[in-house]
């Protein structure tokens, strides 16, 4: 088997360079799977955490945007807050649910792919749930009450009240008797009952407050007993209060009933049906796909901070690797050079020793070691030869 010391000084240079090349190479190759997995984990935060989490948030926002438009549009009526909700769909939602799609192939959790599918259900839904409570909001039909108080019930008062006016105007006339004073205040009764029970039914409806609507019905009822001491003195009344009268008989019942209706309607949840749907429909729809993006954030969030963690343990061991295999290749490269050299200087020396010594004619019994098949041992041999053909051409000269 061939020695590390025959070999020749071409081969040992060569063997130490391709040692410290073949650690080069480790340590480079080492370096680039390191730094190419290090730019993989960093790629998939700058592409796909990060964006997902910029999504969903931005979604966030859109949605909340929407809904306080619209509040604002039920609310105050500016077409202002119409352009704003649409503004909110075109530039916040749309777009980060379009990049959720986008990033949903290369997402490594399949839950939050699910959780886009049903996001996306719930947005189609909520749209249109927005769309029909902007549509209605500022319309007669949203507050069905409010459309009965303007279109049936203050006519009908105002038609009761002009009636009885002209009935007190008729009754002015007539001579005057303790039945007649009786018959006018029965008819200034109806008429200011009338007028007060419209009045706090529509105070009751702007306000829900209890005690408006209290008033409404207790004057209401007033009123009706007022129109029955009426009817038991319909004796007293003229020919032309008779022809009010049965005008009385009709629009009283009717405005009874307009005002039971705003009453019990108000009195509801669906007294104003965009506040009631916003409540019912948009709302806790909204409220169910926050809760899938806040749980979908929470994940990409966790998700980040893995590789964020991932990347910089991989940098620390690449760190600790490159000074490991740095004071490696400094101590095998130490010690592979050392011996290189002093198998290469040590014969050297050893020649230049005995050369120095051959000058100065101490020759006899001075020879080279051999130390190893190759040109030094070579160059060995052969200084060893010519001492010995020395030595033997000056015995032979001395004994002629």
């Amino acid at each position: 088997m061939l020695k590390f010391q025959d070999l020749t000084i071409g081969k040992k240079v060569g063997f130490g360079f391709g040692i410290i090349v073949f650690i080069l190479m480790g340590v480079v190759l080492s370096t680039i799977q390191q730094v190419r997995t290090m730019e993989k984990l960093t790629k998939r935060v700058v592409d796909l955490r990060t964006p997902t989490a910029h999504a969903s948030l931005m979604m966030l926002n859109g949605i909340n945007h929407s809904l306080a438009s619209l509040r604002a549009w039920i609310l105050l009526g500016d077409s202002k807050y119409k352009e704003g909700r649409t503004q909110a769909w075109k530039e916040q939602i749309e777009p980060s649910l379009a990049q959720m799609h986008r990033l949903a192939p290369h997402w490594t959790e399949t839950e939050n792919q699910t959780r886009l599918i049903a996001i996306e259900k719930e947005m189609d839904a909520i749209k249109n749930f927005q769309q029909k409570i902007e549509d209605i909001a500022q319309t007669p039909e949203n507050s069905p009450a409010r459309k009965i108080l303007f279109k049936t019930a203050e006519p009908m008062a105002k038609k009761i009240v002009s009636t009885v006016s002209k009935m007190i105007s008729m009754e002015m006339k007539v001579k005057i008797s303790p039945e007649r004073n009786k018959l006018l205040g029965i008819l200034a009764g109806i008429e200011t009952t009338a007028s007060l029970a419209l009045e706090r039914s529509e105070e009751f409806l702007m306000s829900g407050r209890q005690e408006f609507k209290n008033e409404s019905l207790e004057n209401w009822r007033k009123t009706k007993a007022h129109m029955e001491q009426l009817q038991k003195n319909t004796s007293l009344l003229t020919e032309q209060q008779i022809e009010l009268y049965k005008t009385l008989e009709i629009s009283i019942p009717k405005l009874s009933t307009s005002l039971e209706e705003i009453i019990r309607i108000r009195s509801g949840d669906e007294w104003n049906l965009a506040n009631h749907w916003l409540e019912t429909q948009a709302a806790p729809t909204a409220s169910k796909i926050k809760a899938m993006l806040n749980e979908m954030t929470l994940l990409q969030e966790q998700l980040l901070e893995n590789d964020v963690a991932e990347i910089s343990s991989r940098t620390h061991f690449l760190i600790t690797l490159l000074i490991g295999l740095f004071f490696a290749a400094a101590l095998i490269s130490g010690l592979l050079g050392a011996k290189i050299t002093l198998s290469i200087s040590q014969p050297i020396k050893d020649i230049s020793e005995l050369a120095s010594q051959l000058a100065q004619g101490k020759y006899r019994k001075k020879r080279l070691p051999s130390h190893a098949e190759n040109e030094l041992g070579v160059l060995s041999e052969s200084f060893n030869k010519l001492l010995d053909k020395i030595q033997d051409d000056k015995s032979t000269h001395i004994n002629k």
